[in-house]
């Protein structure tokens, strides 16, 4: 590894994200970042129906007739739920506890943590709540498979689905941004919280990547576009927010990390290529 690989990526992970807390679920450098935007908060003027955002929530698929500005916010409600059920899941069963833990395990769990706040920032500026609602039974049996595979089997399979999130957060954070373009703050805002989620995953695809043999990076691969179609199936609002087959075709192409991390502010860390 010699400070890339995995150890390079425990010392980006130090650098970026700070002291580690697991008991209070604290990164004290990420906690730096949302002091700076309670003391900065942004407030968009579109009026957002709360009625009808909380009555879509909770349905499989969309009321016909929602807006797009609508379907982006359903879409960054119900995005991280999968992922935010599979970290409880993973808590329960104490799967990143332990001294035998690798410290970076630890920080990526926190790490999934934040990203359920950063999304509620996105919903706080339309004066919407976060709400924890229960993904779908097929990506609860999903999250379910990943999280008690065997740990050797697990990281081709996260890796797969962390790829899958990438271009996922990539496209709505791109959209949102459209969507919203005419709230400079508000739009900037939805950039800068969607892009620290991104800088992220990015690393969770290299952690994975570098834990597998080249023959389960092959495998890696071949599972991802059809995980990232499971995905945009399973949050219908997504598919409804992208054309189908241009997000086919993004998912079909080789993976590229450059592309993904163009305009990020702050730098990625690639502990092995998938």
């Amino acid at each position: 590894m010699n400070g890339i690989g995995i150890d390079g990526y425990r010392a980006y992970l130090e650098r970026r994200d700070g002291q580690a807390d697991l008991l209070n679920r604290r990164l004290s450098r990420r906690d730096e970042f949302f002091g700076g935007l309670e003391a900065n908060p942004v407030r968009s003027k579109r009026h957002i129906d709360r009625k009808v955002f909380a009555h879509n929530l909770r349905r499989r698929r969309p009321d016909p007739g929602v807006d797009r500005r609508m379907l982006f916010l359903l879409a960054t409600a119900k995005l991280n739920q999968a992922e935010r059920f599979g970290v409880g899941l993973g808590e329960t069963y104490g799967t990143n506890s332990g001294d035998d833990v690798p410290p970076e395990r630890v920080y990526m769990e926190l790490e999934e943590h934040y990203h359920t706040r950063l999304l509620a920032y996105v919903l706080d500026m339309f004066d919407l709540p976060f709400q924890v609602v229960a993904p779908p039974l097929v990506m609860r049996q999903f999250v379910k498979t990943a999280v008690f595979l065997p740990e050797r089997l697990s990281f081709m399979f996260v890796g797969a689905a962390e790829m899958a999130g990438c271009i996922l957060f990539h496209q709505l954070r791109r959209i949102g941004v459209e969507l919203f373009a005419d709230e400079p703050e508000v739009a900037a805002r939805i950039e800068s919280l969607y892009s620290e989620i991104l800088t992220d995953e990015v690393g969770h695809v290299g952690y994975c990547a570098a834990r597998c043999t080249p023959a389960e990076r092959a495998i890696m691969r071949r599972l991802y576009p059809r995980i990232g179609r499971l995905f945009a199936r399973q949050t219908f609002e997504i598919s409804l927010l992208t054309d189908r087959r241009e997000l086919h075709a993004l998912l079909d192409r080789p993976f590229d990390v450059d592309e993904l991390s163009a305009g990020l502010p702050n730098k990625t860390f690639l502990a092995a290529h998938p």
